[in-house]
């Protein structure tokens, strides 16, 4: 799953979200970045999920992965990426899983606002993908629609977006373009969508719409 949280400032109906979809494995955008409570504030989020945080925070540039219990967290990783100053915080968060034994990598990243730093920041998380093994899930919101050079680099990655092209997921009351990705190389993808929730609940919780796919790992996949 991928959803970008806007800082859980609406905490009630966003559980909510969360909770009724009940994913392994979630990656966020958007937590809080307060400096001294921020790893503290990321951990009650996910508890309140009934799930784990992972990997990331503040040190990921507000990029965040969180677990259910199913989910071996094998190794992480955190990195900022350079910003203009007085813009937003922008990193990558990665975590080499397993489940049931069958690994995959994932990797979360936000892209920034402006169209120039975007493909240098898809390229960054790209690089943070490299050393994982396994089949890849690469979520975000990429703050563009699917035409835009961010997207093409990733599929010249061999990372398959799945989405019906009108899946949309800005803005949450009003859905009208696509600008969160959730990207598979190397495993089946037997279902993906926004989910079916109350529209009155999604537009509540945030206003992005969440992405949830479900994803099946060969045997082959299994560790070591």
């Amino acid at each position: 799953m991928s959803y970008n949280i806007f800082g859980a400032r609406h905490r009630t109906a966003l559980g909510d979200v969360v909770r009724a979809i009940a994913p392994d494995i979630i990656v966020v955008n958007e937590t809080p970045k307060s400096v001294v409570v921020w790893r503290w504030q990321c951990d009650r989020i996910a508890e309140s999920w009934g799930m784990r945080r992972a990997a990331g925070g503040r040190d990921a540039g507000s990029n965040m992965i969180c677990v259910s219990s199913r989910v071996e967290v094998l190794a992480t990783s955190a990195c900022r990426l350079a910003q203009p100053r007085f813009k937003p915080r922008r990193g990558t968060v990665t975590a080499p899983c397993a489940v049931e034994g069958r690994e995959l990598g994932v990797v979360g990243v936000h892209l920034s606002l402006l169209g120039l730093s975007r493909p240098t920041e898809a390229a960054a998380a790209l690089a943070a993908a490299g050393p994982l093994r396994g089949p890849l899930v690469l979520c975000g919101d990429l703050n563009e629609r699917p035409d835009g050079p961010s997207w093409e680099l990733f599929r010249g990655a061999r990372l398959a977006d799945h989405a019906h092209p009108d899946a949309f997921t800005s803005q949450a009351a009003t859905p009208n373009k696509r600008i969160d990705a959730l990207l598979v190389r190397g495993a089946r993808v037997s279902s993906h969508a926004v989910p079916d929730l109350s529209p009155e609940l999604l537009a509540a919780a945030r206003d992005h719409l969440p992405v949830v796919a479900r994803i099946e790992i060969d045997a082959d996949s299994a560790c070591g």
